[in-house]
């Protein structure tokens, strides 16, 4: 039986500003098996990162967790000590941030920045280290690691710092790694190449992998389940067929509109997703999405859906989905009211 590495229980993380609480988390729930890779998908502002930074416990000043779990190998990370916390980021859990060029220290060799995590979590000289090293650019992809060890991260292409990364997160063989947008900023080569390099070591060290990203596309080759992020709020999630040809969610089948397809009619148009993300300052009592939902109806406006289970792992927050929605009052976004049908 599979066993679950890590459980998030009704997570939910603020941020404290001058202008009131900002509910960035409004209560999610996931779980990631062992060897198993995920992916979160939402637009910018849904509550991707900040997941995964909840998960990390490195959220910075305003923001802090305000309920729920995280279960990291059965014991609760929300209330771990700092120094504990400490001893599991880079070791058992490790992530890769969107710009290697913010993430990487300027003023040290890449050789260096990668033997810090080994010997700050490894009992071994620094020979030792400086071998492993050198054995994780190799394992990249990265050539001539003997030298290469020896450069700053800006003697290495954007592509070339991203592995570099990979191979800081790597280097302890953690059991979970989060990935937060690792191909943002670079072209879609490089980006092939990191997401494959990614596969590559979730299939031959069996390293659990959650893959945060806007981009469906991105998570089709990579992931085996999908999270669907929107307004705070998990909106669907199953397996990676589920989401891509039986989506329940009016959010994933907009989503999905918007990918432009290779073998289309090059006549077709992109569908958007009209309207912007709630404000989370003032988060809706009701669905987040309703006010730019096709199908929303009143109830959508003023109360939030409980999750419909479509099937073992697949599930939605959709009031559609359930028989007591009155489904012949539509909302009308235009108008602000209720058309019927």
């Amino acid at each position: 039986m599979t066993q679950k590495l890590l459980e998030v229980k009704n997570l939910r993380t603020s941020f404290f500003t001058h202008l009131g609480e900002v509910k960035a988390i409004r209560g999610i729930s996931f779980h990631v098996n062992e060897g198993e890779a995920i992916g979160i998908v939402g637009e910018s502002g849904s509550g991707k990162s900040v997941s995964s930074l909840s998960v990390m416990r490195l959220l910075q000043f305003p923001g802090k967790i305000v309920g729920g779990e995280v279960l990291f190998k059965g014991e609760n990370l929300v209330n771990k000590p700092k120094k504990e916390m400490m001893k599991i980021r880079g070791n058992e859990i490790a992530m890769i941030f969107q710009d290697p060029m913010t993430s990487l220290n300027p003023v040290f060799t890449v050789g260096n920045q990668i033997m810090e995590v080994i010997l700050k979590h490894q009992k071994i000289t620094k020979t030792e280290a400086k071998e492993k090293a050198i054995e994780m650019l190799k394992l990249v992809g990265i050539p001539s690691p003997e030298k290469r060890i020896k450069n700053y991260p800006h003697e290495f292409s954007g592509g070339m710092r991203q592995r570099a990364m990979v191979a800081i997160a790597l280097s302890c063989e953690p059991d979970l790694l989060i990935a937060d947008e690792p191909t943002t900023a670079l072209d879609v080569t490089i980006q092939a190449q990191i997401l494959d390099l990614i596969k590559g070591l979730n299939t031959k060290l069996g390293t659990s992998t959650i893959l945060i990203t806007h981009d469906l596309g991105v998570v089709a080759d990579v992931c085996s389940r999908i999270v669907v992020m929107y307004g705070g709020l998990i909106m669907e999630e199953g397996t990676k067929r589920e989401i891509f040809y039986e989506p329940r969610h009016p959010y994933t089948m907009g989503l999905l509109k918007s990918i432009p397809k290779v073998a289309s009619d090059t006549k077709t148009r992109l569908v958007p997703i009209v309207g912007t993300p709630p404000d989370l300052l003032k988060p809706p009592t009701g669905c987040p999405f309703f006010a730019r939902c096709d199908y929303a109806m009143n109830i959508c406006r003023e109360k939030q859906p409980p999750y419909f289970t479509i099937n073992e792992g697949h599930r939605a927050m959709c009031w559609l989905l359930h028989d007591e929605a009155p489904k012949n009052e539509l909302y009308d976004s235009q108008k602000g009211g209720v058309r019927s049908v």
